[in-house]
């Protein structure tokens, strides 16, 4: 396969750009070489002294340089080696063995309190019921703390696949509940 470089808007990132597709739909983002176990060409690419970030997206595959270095000196060799590597039978991906990405849904549901918002999940998010009545009561929940980060978020109670926040009166469920969601 031929490599085409082009430059992007960082001047860090340098493209190298393949006729055909590296990956079917998938971005992948690799920052370093612990991350990159399933591709063994980002492997590869770890092993260089300037790369910080490989990331490898449709026809391309983009690495972000440490500073140690400029573009202009390095990249026919990176493209070389890049083009050595899948010439010889190296792989780009290996085959994903992670699970795959179920969508979460979330919907608002009322409640007899108006104050009270109910938000259901399609998964079970606790394996037991918890309230939350103030932020200093979150340290076992990062979601709750970050739910606390609203200014009207006055309690929270967690359930096996939905959360019930209560507000303050400052805002109306009309202005935050998509940004709750």
């Amino acid at each position: 396969m031929k490599i085409t470089i082009k430059e992007t808007q960082n001047p860090t990132i340098l493209k190298f750009e393949f006729s055909d597709f590296l990956t079917r739909g998938k971005n992948y983002e690799f920052k370093n070489i612990d991350e990159a176990q399933n591709s063994p060409l980002a492997q590869k690419l770890f092993y260089l002294p300037f790369v910080k970030t490989v990331y490898i997206s449709g026809n391309f595959v983009a690495i972000e340089r440490f500073s140690i270095v400029e573009w202009a000196d390095v990249q026919e060799e990176v493209a070389e080696q890049i083009e050595n590597f899948l010439a010889q039978g190296g792989k780009v991906l290996l085959e994903d063995t992670a699970p795959k990405k179920i969508p979460i849904s979330v919907y608002g549901e009322t409640t007899p309190n108006p104050a009270t918002l109910k938000f259901v999940v399609n998964r079970k998010i606790t394996p037991q019921a918890v309230e939350f009545k103030n932020i200093d009561a979150t340290k076992v929940s990062p979601l709750a703390q970050a739910l606390f980060q609203f200014p009207f978020v006055k309690e929270l109670f967690f359930d096996e696949n939905y959360i019930s926040i209560t507000k303050y009166d400052i805002a109306s469920w009309d202005e935050v509940t998509l940004e709750l969601r």
